[in-house]
């Protein structure tokens, strides 16, 4: 598994954890609902459970909700329960265990191409509803899963050493520019904006009021950070930017609305990993090469603990 297929993997990942936790969700509603249907008098005369939404004069009770909800992700999240806890029984026989060190690594991936850590977990709070946690202990199952799958596997040095010279670039953090921008439509409008701003006009105002580019207008032209090769912006624009110091105006730059003026916010330089601090993910790339997938290894792991699903779950 290169690096590429790694992030596609934390993505999907991510996104079933979503479902999962509103499986769980579900679970607590179930328990807690046949808690108190126990504890209760039963009414006849009124569809079992209590009340959660009204349309139109009609209702949806909560046992409605769950079963709609068990009918859609009813299968898929009870897998996902039955694989955790045997991945875990498995790790707890081989002495597996994962470190907040590399769960920490594992989130700094997941977070590339984010403005900062902040947005990543607000935009997976207010996207999927997960927590920083939520996140943390997805990110220590899939690795002690890969651990699982990769144990006995050998992987030589030399090997690792040559996989890094192939693919080295692999391993390059391009500069990075946070940039903001105002698109007008005519380069002598951009020619006297320039001299504006550089007098001491507000950027941000003068993007709000006058910017073309609706993308970036509502927040006062900022664009966000963006990587010296990044095939979807103007190459003319990212030339210019590697030319600005920071807090320095630029332009105009000719761009397909029009032209702009950018600002350089901020800069990252480029970044390149060695060797040694690569060996660990090159080795697990390598292995992982050469396991079983992952799903085949928590399908051999629900068999090895004697998973079986004793309740049927309506088909979707």
């Amino acid at each position: 598994m290169n690096r590429q297929e790694k992030g596609l993997w934390t993505a999907v990942v991510i996104l079933t954890l979503g479902v999962m936790v509103m499986g769980t969700v579900m679970a607590m509603q179930v328990l807690n609902q046949g808690k108190d249907e126990a504890e209760k008098p039963q009414d006849t005369n009124q569809e079992e459970g209590s009340t959660v939404a009204t349309i139109n004069g009609e209702v949806i009770t909560d046992q409605a909700w769950i079963a709609e909800l068990k009918r859609r992700y009813g299968s898929e999240i009870l897998l996902q329960m039955l694989n955790r806890k045997a991945v875990y029984a498995e790790a707890v026989q081989q002495n597996l265990v994962v470190t907040p060190k590399e769960i920490a690594r594992e989130m700094a991936e997941s977070m590339d191409g984010y403005d900062s850590e902040k947005s990543y977990y607000d935009a997976m709070k207010s996207q999927l509803g997960l927590s920083k946690q939520d996140l943390e202990l997805e990110a220590g199952y899939r690795l002690l899963l890969e651990k699982i799958a990769t144990a006995g596997i050998q992987i030589k040095d030399d090997d690792i050493k040559q996989y890094w010279a192939e693919h080295r670039e692999d391993y390059i953090t391009p500069e990075k520019y946070d940039l903001s921008i105002i698109v007008v439509k005519e380069k002598s409008e951009a020619e006297a904006l320039l001299t504006a701003l550089r007098n001491g006009q507000d950027f941000e105002e003068a993007a709000r009021t006058q910017s073309v580019d609706s993308y970036s207008r509502d927040s006062g032209g900022k664009l966000g950070w963006i990587e010296q090769n990044d095939p979807f912006q103007p190459k003319a624009m990212l030339k210019l930017a590697a030319q600005l110091q920071v807090g320095e105006l630029g332009g105009p730059v000719e761009v397909e609305e029009g032209y702009a003026i950018i600002k350089l916010n901020d800069k990252v330089e480029r970044q390149e990993q060695s060797p040694e601090e690569v060996h660990e993910e090159i080795r697990l790339q390598l292995a992982l090469s050469q396991a079983d997938p992952l799903s085949q290894v928590e399908e051999m792991l629900r068999d090895k603990y004697k998973a079986v699903i004793i309740s049927d779950i309506p088909a979707s």
